[in-house]
């Protein structure tokens, strides 16, 4: 065990708990940060962190932070974050020149599908090399509470969804509601609820812009077997989806889907489509049911495009996949309806795959010897990785004959990417 160090990240509401340890045997120092999005939304994927001689480096999320000589990055999906900015325009080629440079000693992709991501965002870049020689994946952590499953004796006469999501047309709120109202048609025992501020549209990148689209969904939310919660504190949240059947992430784009890791830390099994980073953890009829969507290149919802958002065919296609998967969810959850010896095993394996893949206190220890390597490293050498300490989460979920072993090992300490 190394010196304990000072070890800076951004203060901001939740999103960095995921990234760094939950307990540390360094300090962790939370600081401020600008956020330069708010000057323009072209400038999002970079910061200025307030600023502490004191510390010994900076574990970044998604902003590079301009003003560090020695930090560390972890990110969702793309990095530099330019979306709105020319990729080989000025703005966008200091930012990626930053992260190439000696600053940034590593990379850290939240998954395997971020990382697809990255390297095909810089795929024509001549230097390549000096991004992938630091680039390593890392899987979100959580805490995963000390409890038993509160539905170990239900039995499953009447299912319970819980739908979480900001997002609502995006994080597959509709499709939920579609469930719903479903479920009457056909005299199905499903309640579903509905956790979610319904932000919708605008900015939102996979959302039909066209006036009024959301409307008949939002409608739904009356129907007698949803309950809309609107925003909830996470505590509440959590116990929602600990006595739930299933939680729903029906998304049509998500980084990695946290609502999803904190259901099956919980015991609860998750419905979800197999998109973007869900398809490393969830495991169809196995820890949940897993539809399909089709997908681009990387593993991405394939769309008529974000320029289109606004066209009656963008409209139509989002409004047919919402059916399609409706659909499709009601016949997979009617096997379960008063089944309680088919969703036990899948709530086994929810759990199981919470402790194996996301427990706080083995991602804490491997990045806590991350910092020490990274703080002793001179900043004018060239970052690259250890493939003996530098390894990455593994692509899917470790055999169940390991399960019980796999609350005390880092995930994937022998799978590097």
């Amino acid at each position: 065990m190394g010196r304990s160090l000072r070890v800076a990240v951004y203060d901001d509401r939740y999103p960095t708990s995921f990234v760094t340890p939950r307990s540390s045997r360094h300090t962790m120092v939370r600081k401020r940060f600008l956020p330069f999005n708010l000057v323009s939304t072209k400038l999002e994927g970079i910061t200025l962190i307030e600023p502490d001689r004191s510390v010994d480096l900076v574990h970044a999320f998604n902003r590079i932070p301009l003003n560090s000589s020695k930090f560390i990055i972890s990110f969702e999906s793309h990095l530099p974050r330019q979306f709105a900015l020319r990729t080989n325009g000025r703005v966008a080629t200091y930012m990626r020149s930053k992260i190439a440079s000696h600053d940034c000693r590593r990379i850290i992709a939240l998954s395997h599908f971020a990382r697809r991501c990255f390297l095909n965002q810089h795929a024509d870049y001549p230097n390549v090399s000096l991004l992938a020689d630091k680039l390593i994946v890392r899987h979100p952590n959580i805490v995963i509470p000390a409890v038993g499953d509160a539905m170990a004796d239900n039995g499953a006469e009447a299912l319970v969804l819980t739908f979480v999501g900001a997002h609502f047309g995006r994080k597959g709120g509709c499709v939920a509601v579609k469930i719903a109202e479903k479920a009457i048609e056909r005299n199905l025992p499903i309640q579903v609820n509905i956790v979610s501020g319904l932000q919708v549209g605008g900015h939102i990148w996979t959302d039909p812009t066209s006036p009024g689209f959301f409307a008949p969904y939002i409608k739904l939310l009356g129907l007698k077997n949803v309950r809309h919660h609107g925003v909830l504190p996470n505590h509440a949240v959590r116990q929602l989806l600990r006595n739930s059947h299933f939680g729903i992430l029906a998304t049509f784009g998500d980084t990695f889907g946290y609502s999803a890791l904190e259901s099956m830390s919980e015991h609860t099994p998750v419905l979800g489509t197999k998109v973007c980073a869900l398809p490393e953890f969830l495991e169809d009829g196995v820890n949940g049911i897993l539809l399909p969507v089709r997908l681009n290149d990387v593993g991405d919802w394939w769309s008529p495009g974000y320029d289109f958002r606004g066209d009656a065919n963008y409209a139509q296609y989002f409004r047919d996949e919402v059916e399609r998967l409706a659909t499709e969810a009601i016949a997979r959850l009617t096997v379960y309806i008063g089944q309680p010896n088919l969703m036990a095993p899948l709530r086994r394996e929810a759990r199981r795959t919470a402790e194996a893949m996301f427990a706080s206190g083995p991602a804490g220890e491997f990045l806590d010897a991350l910092y020490e390597r990274v703080a002793m490293e001179r900043s004018r050498d060239p970052a690259r990785l250890d493939p003996a300490l530098d390894a990455s989460s593994p692509q899917s979920l470790p055999p169940a004959s390991g399960a019980q072993d796999t609350a005390t090992q880092a995930p994937g300490v022998a799978s590097a990417a």
